[in-house]
């Protein structure tokens, strides 16, 4: 009799206990799931960031690359790009030679079309690669390859616990909010980046796990290793109306300049991965010219982060701006058209935070504010969006990285009118192919 009532209570509380779990809406899971990524991925950034700047300590006691360039003599500083750059391109060959099978979808492409599944080996190997490269001064940005690496592990969380590929694709989705989070230290940016850039629009349901997710990565980078924004600047005043008039005119701008940015990159990698076969001498070759730039200049190492920070609080001549902008737009170029592994998000903020500074020498309305740390950032977002067609995280993200909040005011006019004018001048986002899209496909309302 007692065992029976047991028996009875037992299946009483497992039939509870089901109804509790199984009851609940999946994505409450998700969201503790999301949680954990978040933590795993903002690991996974300054990872990254440690072994690149193990790699550095090996040429420079700086912790910056343009310092780095600076403090080299000048064989240095066209040696160390040529051999970063050749170091990364045989690792990428021989990978390739390796592993002998495609290297699988880009992050993006596995959560847009894709089942969420990232080949582990292949994207190591180009991390790797990119990491190597990076370390040596290349013009690209670092932060593209972080997002990837958070994304890959993140894919391997999802793997490990069996989940469908709706869950794991959005899981992947996390991971790339919680690397991007991370990387700029910028969590809304980071949500509006996977929302507008990879998921095609707000999708409200799976973005409540990328908010946690950013977020939880954002408070782990503030948290065990760099509090406070990206970049330091001086605060920006209140925007008035004639600001707004302003801001709309570099809207425009931005909106002719990035498409034109964009056919540069893609034409400068056609032509020169036609002229130039073997992966290895492709890069060497790329790395070689970067360093020769440089011998002009030193800011034309790195991804452009301490040229950003340098404008927001320096002094530059209108001739001084002009030189690095076009050293630096032609080492962007040499670097993308060789294949070297890297994001062009950070570029793209250098040039057109370097955009903003020349307008504001050149073309202020009288009346306008003439903070320039307002222009440099409200030039950053309007090329950011002209080429990524995502308007809300560009004026947003120029807002974190500083947190400097009447940015957004004279950001997000100039932000919406440069996606605008960039979609219809050219519908291919600097993203498009990463995301898995061809040209016979039916074109989707700008973002």
């Amino acid at each position: 009799m007692q065992n029976r009532r047991f028996a009875v209570l037992s299946s009483l509380r497992e039939a509870a206990f089901s109804r509790v779990v199984f009851g609940l809406d999946p994505m409450v899971p998700m969201l503790l799931i999301a949680a954990v990524v978040g933590v795993v991925s903002a690991l996974m950034v300054e990872a990254f960031r440690a072994a690149m700047s193990a790699l550095m300590h090996l040429y420079t006691t700086e912790s910056h690359l343009e310092a780095a360039a600076a403090a080299l003599p000048v064989w240095a500083r066209v040696a160390i790009p040529t051999l970063a750059a050749l170091g990364g391109g045989c690792i990428m060959w021989a990978g390739q030679r390796w592993v002998r099978r495609p290297r699988g979808p880009e992050y993006m492409e596995a959560v847009r079309i894709g089942d969420g599944r990232l080949p582990l080996v292949p994207n190591l190997v180009r991390t790797v690669a990119s990491l190597v490269g990076v370390s040596g001064g290349i013009t690209i940005g670092r932060e593209g390859t972080m997002i990837q690496f958070a994304s890959l592990v993140s894919s391997l969380i999802g793997r490990f616990w069996r989940v469908d590929a709706a869950h794991q694709r959005l899981i992947v989705a996390c991971g790339a909010a919680g690397g991007f989070a991370g990387a700029y230290h910028a969590p809304i940016a980071g949500s509006l980046f996977v929302a507008e850039v990879i998921l095609g629009g707000l999708q409200l349901r799976e973005i409540a796990a990328v908010l946690v997710s950013a977020v939880v990565g954002e408070l782990t980078t503030q948290s065990l290793f760099a509090s406070g924004p990206l970049y330091l600047a001086h605060a920006v005043p209140a925007v008035t109306f004639i600001d707004l008039i302003d801001a709309s005119l570099l809207g425009l701008l931005a909106g002719i300049l990035g498409p034109m940015f964009l056919w540069l990159l893609d034409t400068s990698r056609r032509r020169y991965q036609a002229l130039v076969g073997p992966l290895p001498l492709r890069m060497g070759l790329a790395g070689l010219f970067i360093g020769l730039l440089a011998l002009a200049s030193p800011t034309v190492w790195g991804n452009g982060y301490s040229l950003v920070q340098s404008m927001l609080l320096g002094h530059w001549t209108l001739a001084a701006i002009a030189l690095v902008c076009v050293l630096r737009l032609i080492a962007v170029a040499a670097a993308s058209a060789a294949g070297i592994p890297g994001g062009v998000l950070t570029p793209t903020l250098a040039l057109g935070g370097a955009m903003g500074l020349i307008v504001s020498q050149l073309a202020l309305v009288p009346q306008a504010s003439h903070s320039q740390a307002l222009w440099i950032l409200v030039g950053m977002g309007s090329l950011l969006a002209a080429t990524t067609h995502a308007p809300a995280m560009s004026a947003i993200m120029v807002f974190e990285i500083t947190r400097n909040y009447n940015v957004v005011m004279a950001a997000m006019p100039a932000c919406v009118i440069a996606s605008v004018v960039g979609s219809l001048i050219r519908h291919r986002s600097v993203y498009f192919e990463a995301l898995g899209m061809r040209d016979d496909e039916p074109r989707e309302a700008p973002a």
